[in-house]
């Protein structure tokens, strides 16, 4: 069953907000990948990265700042 309440610690505007900065993060990194496997010599940068992502991933769902 879908808990609605699995936010009330963290207030439903941060709750959306951290929601809409990991949903365009997932969603960039994963164009940027597409660009690179275009143009294999262009690099993302370091945030879109697949580290980069991993460790915003992280910090952003395990609550460290």
């Amino acid at each position: 069953m879908w808990d609605w309440a699995h936010f009330k610690a963290e207030g439903y505007i941060s709750h959306l907000r951290r929601s809409a900065k990991l949903s365009g993060l997932l969603l960039l990194s994963g164009l940027a990948m597409i660009v690179h496997m275009l143009v294999p010599f262009w690099q993302q940068p370091r945030w879109l990265s697949g580290c980069g992502v991993r460790d915003t991933l992280d910090a952003e769902l395990n609550g460290d700042d």
